[in-house]
């Protein structure tokens, strides 16, 4: 990612030393399963998951074939995610936004139940990549489009913002 903004790699790489170390890095590895869908039980408008977007800085999403996950285009339209079988989705998170202003743009998505008729399960590994708690982001662009957080402080806001508590 680094490469691709002409940036010295240990921009990032800098930032995530701490994956795997201890409570440094609040880097998680979750086993997502959604159970069987029982139909006389859906509401109209029901989703497996609702809208979001991830708080670190990648999501790097291992899906069994079921489907279901859709990101929202920059039209503002909901599209389907392929399933691609040995192939991993790798979703922009909210700290690689602020990080590049803007250049690589979180992905906003949900996860829709199966249609009508199939009550599958859904299973998939997602692995979220957080920079270390007390990195400093700023923006690599040297503007102030957003203030600098710590990648902590910001997943405690994010999880505050979510969960309803101050």
């Amino acid at each position: 990612m680094a490469h691709s903004l002409d940036l010295d790699p240990e921009v990032f790489l800098s930032t995530h030393r701490l994956i795997g170390k201890g409570e440094e890095n609040d880097t998680t590895l979750r086993s997502l399963y959604y159970p069987p869908v029982n139909r006389e039980k859906v509401k109209e408008d029901q989703l497996r998951c609702g809208e979001h977007s991830d708080y670190g800085s990648i999501t790097l999403l291992f899906q069994s074939h079921e489907g279901g996950l859709q990101v929202l285009s920059r039209s503002g339209e909901y599209i389907s995610a392929p399933v691609i079988p040995g192939t991993v989705l790798v979703n922009i998170a909210d700290l690689m936004q602020r990080w590049t202003s803007d250049l690589f743009v979180s992905s906003v998505h949900r996860v829709l139940l199966p249609p009508a008729g199939d009550c599958s399960t859904r299973q998939s590994l997602a692995f979220f990549v957080h920079p270390d708690t007390d990195a400093l982001i700023t923006c690599i662009d040297g503007s102030n489009k957003y203030p600098p957080v710590k990648s902590g402080d910001y997943l405690i806001e994010r999880f505050n913002d979510s969960y309803g508590r101050e």
